[in-house]
């Protein structure tokens, strides 16, 4: 221009010119507004109201929307479904409107800093919303993530684990009714997730003989909308073996010959009328089982964590540890693994008692 300044203009998918909303000092960044545009028509992300106004057509709602949209062969149905609860009820209430590109490390900061005091949610959230403007930098949408507060997709608890001693496994499952008596001992025993629990079938139960006691974990079900729905573990590393102690192959056998569905195919732990077993069906007689037992507060997953316990202090390497427990990361094994009070008294006794070498 006679200014010195650059114009970019192009022919818009509706066959209409478009001109860039303001002009360039410099010839590079015109042909860089250029290929953004270029980008967008590629995306489908792109409209000429929108465009009137760029950067600030594409919002952080529309794109997070492409982006879960584009998740659906990509991740599995429950976490499709968390993804949308954060988004509707965390991320864009506040976020959504803002324009994409316009969005700042500050907003993003202040975004956080407002959330109400709920530290896992928050951490999940905050990990999705960089995880999808991370997409959008790839995508060239944007030239830096702004999701830049430290240490806040870091999980916090807010309720401490309960690791229970196998004596406490055992006496909480002969508090429950018999039909899930074997459930408690199974899950305080393998470490299995309720999801995996429910999906067993007599075929992943091996109660026995040369091969001795174990489960197999081949398929997880999760309820999604309503309905179950029966899909592959929670990671490649979830599809695993677990040893069980040999006391329980019998155990195992009478709870399939009494409760167990028909066939080998049947279900492990069917629901009474049948189908899948829903958490609210047990939900009651398990914290009727605490109290009566001495566990008052435990909740169903502490079993998990229970396992996690007892295999390392059984003296599981960590390479054993996230086998048996079907991790994928170390650090996910030590948040699965507590000391006891009894454990941790044991070792200190034995300081007194250790002789050189």
């Amino acid at each position: 221009m006679p200014s010195g300044r650059w114009q970019a203009q192009y022919t818009a998918p509706d066959g209409l010119a478009l001109k860039a909303p303001s002009t360039f000092a410099a010839k590079d960044d015109a042909v860089a507004w250029l290929a953004a545009e270029r980008r967008r028509i590629d995306l489908g992300a792109w409209s000429r109201k929108s465009a009137a106004g760029r950067p600030r057509g594409l919002t952080v709602r529309s794109y997070a929307d492409r982006w879960w949209a584009e998740t659906v062969a990509r991740h599995k149905p429950r976490t499709r479904v968390l993804h949308r609860g954060y988004l509707d009820q965390v991320i864009l209430p506040e976020l959504g409107d803002t324009p994409l590109a316009g969005l700042t490390v500050a907003q993003v900061r202040a975004w956080y800093a407002g959330l109400d005091a709920f530290p896992a949610r928050n951490a999940n959230a905050y990990s999705l919303l960089r995880t999808i403007l991370n997409q959008a930098v790839d995508d060239e949408l944007i030239s830096a993530n702004p999701c830049r507060v430290k240490r806040a997709a870091v999980k916090t608890r807010v309720v401490e684990p309960v690791a229970l001693s196998a004596a406490q496994i055992r006496r909480l499952a002969d508090a429950m009714p018999p039909r899930w008596q074997v459930l408690v001992l199974l899950a305080g025993f393998s470490g299995l997730r309720f999801g995996e629990l429910t999906a067993l079938r007599a075929t992943d139960l091996a109660v026995g003989g040369q091969a001795g006691v174990s489960v197999t974990v081949a398929r997880a079900v999760v309820r999604v909308g309503g309905a179950f729905v029966v899909g592959a573990p929670k990671s490649l590393a979830a599809l695993r073996t677990v040893p069980l102690p040999d006391a329980l192959g019998p155990v195992l056998a009478a709870h399939l010959t009494r409760f167990g569905g028909a066939g080998r195919d049947g279900l492990v732990f069917p629901a009474q009328v049948g189908g899948f077993l829903h958490r609210d069906t047990i939900k009651h007689a398990f914290k009727t089982a605490c109290v009566e037992s001495g566990c008052g507060g435990l909740r169903f997953h502490d079993l998990r964590h229970s396992a996690a316990t007892l295999f390392a202090q059984a003296g599981a390497t960590l390479a054993d540890h996230m086998t048996l427990m079907g991790h994928t990361s170390p650090a996910m094994s030590a948040r699965y693994t507590h000391s006891t009070a009894t454990r941790t008294r044991e070792l200190a006794q034995q300081l007194w008692t250790q002789t050189p070498s």
